[in-house]
Protein backbone atom coordinates (compact mmCIF):
# COMPACT_ATOMS: atom_id res chain seq x y z
CA UNK A 1 0.00 0.00 0.00
CA UNK A 2 1.18 3.53 -0.79
CA UNK A 3 1.21 5.79 1.25
CA UNK A 4 2.07 9.85 1.38
CA UNK A 5 5.16 10.62 2.93
CA UNK A 6 5.67 13.33 5.51
CA UNK A 7 6.57 15.73 3.37
CA UNK A 8 3.54 15.50 0.84
CA UNK A 9 0.74 14.66 3.44
CA UNK A 10 2.48 18.77 4.71
CA UNK A 11 1.94 19.69 1.21
CA UNK A 12 -1.52 18.08 0.72
CA UNK A 13 -2.26 19.83 4.01
CA UNK A 14 -1.31 23.24 3.35
CA UNK A 15 -2.47 22.98 -0.25
CA UNK A 16 1.21 24.06 -0.98
CA UNK A 17 2.86 25.01 -4.67
CA UNK A 18 4.08 21.40 -4.62
CA UNK A 19 0.37 20.10 -3.96
CA UNK A 20 -1.06 22.90 -6.90
CA UNK A 21 1.96 21.02 -8.93
CA UNK A 22 0.35 17.05 -8.80
CA UNK A 23 -3.23 18.42 -9.31
CA UNK A 24 -2.15 20.27 -12.35
CA UNK A 25 -0.58 17.38 -13.69
CA UNK A 26 -3.66 15.01 -12.48
CA UNK A 27 -6.12 17.29 -14.05
CA UNK A 28 -4.09 17.93 -17.51
CA UNK A 29 -4.01 21.57 -16.26
CA UNK A 30 0.16 22.13 -16.50
CA UNK A 31 -0.34 23.98 -20.02
CA UNK A 32 -3.42 25.91 -18.95
CA UNK A 33 -1.36 27.19 -16.25
CA UNK A 34 1.83 28.49 -18.83
CA UNK A 35 -0.94 30.12 -21.10
CA UNK A 36 -2.73 32.05 -18.08
CA UNK A 37 0.60 33.53 -16.60
CA UNK A 38 3.54 33.75 -19.53
CA UNK A 39 5.81 34.02 -16.62
CA UNK A 40 5.34 30.24 -15.51
CA UNK A 41 6.98 28.52 -17.63
CA UNK A 42 8.88 25.59 -15.39
CA UNK A 43 8.97 22.12 -16.36
CA UNK A 44 7.78 19.31 -14.62
CA UNK A 45 10.18 17.61 -12.27
CA UNK A 46 9.76 14.23 -10.94
CA UNK A 47 9.10 15.12 -7.90
CA UNK A 48 5.83 16.38 -9.35
CA UNK A 49 5.27 13.73 -10.95
CA UNK A 50 5.93 11.02 -7.88
CA UNK A 51 3.32 13.24 -6.00
CA UNK A 52 0.42 13.25 -8.52
CA UNK A 53 1.28 9.17 -8.59
CA UNK A 54 1.24 9.16 -5.02
CA UNK A 55 -2.24 11.38 -4.84
CA UNK A 56 -3.44 8.35 -7.08
CA UNK A 57 -2.00 5.49 -5.49
CA UNK A 58 -3.42 6.57 -1.84
CA UNK A 59 -6.50 7.40 -2.64
CA UNK A 60 -6.54 11.20 -2.77
CA UNK A 61 -7.31 11.70 -6.00
CA UNK A 62 -9.12 9.37 -8.60
CA UNK A 63 -7.96 11.45 -11.78
CA UNK A 64 -5.36 11.98 -14.26
CA UNK A 65 -2.99 9.25 -16.35
CA UNK A 66 -2.89 5.88 -15.43
CA UNK A 67 0.36 5.66 -14.27
CA UNK A 68 0.56 2.21 -14.68
CA UNK A 69 -0.78 1.92 -18.47
CA UNK A 70 2.06 2.13 -21.01
CA UNK A 71 -0.47 3.68 -23.92
CA UNK A 72 -2.08 6.59 -21.24
CA UNK A 73 1.64 7.26 -20.31
CA UNK A 74 2.58 7.94 -24.28
CA UNK A 75 -0.96 9.78 -24.62
CA UNK A 76 0.02 12.10 -21.91
CA UNK A 77 3.82 12.55 -22.86
CA UNK A 78 2.52 13.50 -26.75
CA UNK A 79 -0.03 15.82 -25.00
CA UNK A 80 2.80 17.52 -22.58
CA UNK A 81 6.40 16.75 -24.11
CA UNK A 82 6.58 20.63 -24.41
CA UNK A 83 6.91 20.53 -20.47
CA UNK A 84 9.24 17.42 -20.12
CA UNK A 85 12.45 17.28 -19.45
CA UNK A 86 14.55 14.04 -20.45
CA UNK A 87 14.77 13.04 -16.91
CA UNK A 88 11.35 13.11 -16.44
CA UNK A 89 10.59 11.08 -19.49
CA UNK A 90 13.16 8.43 -17.97
CA UNK A 91 11.10 8.43 -15.09
CA UNK A 92 8.08 7.77 -16.66
CA UNK A 93 8.99 4.95 -19.21
CA UNK A 94 11.19 3.59 -16.71
CA UNK A 95 8.75 0.87 -15.28
CA UNK A 96 7.98 -0.11 -19.04
CA UNK A 97 11.62 -0.87 -19.70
Amino acid sequence: MTTLTANELRALLKQSAAFKNAQAILADEWGARAEENPLFRAPISVADLQFAKNLQATGVSQRGVDFEDYAAVQDWIAANRQFLTETDLAWLQRPFD
